[in-house]
């Protein structure tokens, strides 16, 4: 037996059963670990209403209609929700990586999904036959600039560039949603992992919105986009209510079409998480605290040392909590310093804001969020109502309008 094993069997003992349910300790609220909590009922039910008051403002913009739809009460309250919680778990979180990666989850959310199409609404340039026009950032809708910048990074740097740092649905689901992170509430083991395929479903409907956009709007193509809209949205909030029951993650784990899209490009990119066997001691805390319920130790032994899943969303858990330092995150970057190694010690080393160059990198983001605000703010004050839009948005961004 390898000398390290005497030291570390001992706490991981009951991690090695994956489907095991951990004794029933309350956790403190102010706490937060990559190995999922019990937490108190009131928090739960807190946690829900939360959920549930998100539905209803998604409801009231969309079908009914009430009270002008203010921000308490619209898409938009949704966003404000995820800053609220955010601030909360990101002082909670003990990883900190995790924490990291929280911070910046919830400044994009709150900059890029929130304050700059509420505040400074501008439509970005786009491609094909778009039923309403896509104001920036419009990620979900093919054909935007948006949607086609993302897929490039994605393709370079992994799922975890869009579903782990920039994602408004993974975000309420990470920061509102952790109170049924606890594994009496997730589906895991073998059979929840079939059910995975079940995206692919709905990955089918995404791709005849594709199809639909490219031609031009009609009766057919409009019943579409409005259909699969209805189907998106739809079970992505009920599946809010339902997280006491399946989890927080239910949606990105078995039918979210635009996961599947970037999971593709996991498969296909330059994105990875290298495995080593020679060092894992098979613990099985790498599969425990996977949010997404990837066999990691087992896939990366049968892959022959590569974790290459279309499920993975790099959050990272896996990675900075192996405690032997088995697995490691693989991107572009590794193309051009060879020599890179993301494992748990460089990923814990570069979310310690105490270290000049760490902090520097932080500075220089919350710099490029402001100043992304501020563009935002001249462009909207240059391109008038949204009447005025389409005629002036080609001359303003330098880029032919090929669709308005």
């Amino acid at each position: 037996m390898k000398p390290i094993t005497a030291r570390i069997i001992p706490i991981l003992a009951h991690a090695r059963q994956p489907n095991a349910a951990r004794p029933h300790r309350f956790m403190p609220v102010s706490q937060q670990r990559s190995l999922a909590g019990f937490y108190p009922a009131w928090i739960k039910w807190l946690a829900w209403g939360a959920f549930a008051w998100a539905f209803a403002g998604w409801l009231n913009e969309t079908w009914f209609y009430g009270y002008a739809s203010p921000i308490w009460l619209n898409r938009y309250t949704e966003y404000a929700l995820i800053l609220i919680f955010g601030l909360w778990r990101i002082r909670a979180e003990k990883n900190p990586y995790t924490r990291k990666r929280l911070i910046w989850l919830v400044a994009n959310v709150t900059v890029l999904w929130w304050l700059i199409p509420w505040l400074y609404p501008f439509i970005e340039p786009y491609v094909g036959y778009i039923a309403g026009l896509p104001a920036f950032p419009s990620l979900h809708t093919p054909g935007t600039l948006t949607f086609f910048l993302v897929l490039i990074a994605v393709f370079l740097f992994g799922r975890r560039v869009i579903c782990g740092w920039n994602c408004p649905c993974v975000a309420i689901r990470e920061v509102v949603g952790f109170p049924y992170r606890h594994a009496d509430h997730v589906p895991r083991g073998d059979g929840a992992w079939r059910w995975r395929h079940l995206k692919w479903l709905w990955f089918a409907l995404y791709l005849g919105a594709m199809w639909a956009v490219t031609r031009p709007a009609n009766n057919t193509t409009s019943a579409y986009l409005g259909f699969f809209g209805l189907m998106i949205g739809l079970p992505y909030f009920i599946s809010f209510l339902l997280a006491p029951w399946v989890g927080n993650r239910s949606y990105c784990r078995f039918l979210c079409p635009y996961g599947a899209t970037f999971g593709l490009l996991n498969r296909v990119g330059l994105f990875r998480i290298d495995y080593q066997a020679e060092s894992c001691i098979e613990c099985g805390l790498c599969i425990k605290v996977c949010v997404m319920n990837i066999p990691v130790w087992e896939m990366g032994k049968q892959n022959h040392g590569q974790v290459d899943s279309t499920e993975c969303m790099g959050c990272g858990r896996c990675v900075t909590e192996c405690p032997t330092k088995s697995l490691a995150f693989h991107d572009a970057r590794n193309l051009l310093l060879p020599s890179l190694h993301q494992d748990r010690d460089h990923l814990r080393q570069a979310s310690d804001w105490r270290r000049p160059l760490v902090a520097l990198k932080g500075v220089a983001y919350v710099t490029l969020l402001v100043g992304l605000l501020g563009a935002a703010a001249y462009t909207y004050s240059q391109v008038g109502t949204l009447a005025e839009l389409p005629a002036r948005m080609g001359a303003l961004c330098g880029l032919p309008v090929l669709s308005w």
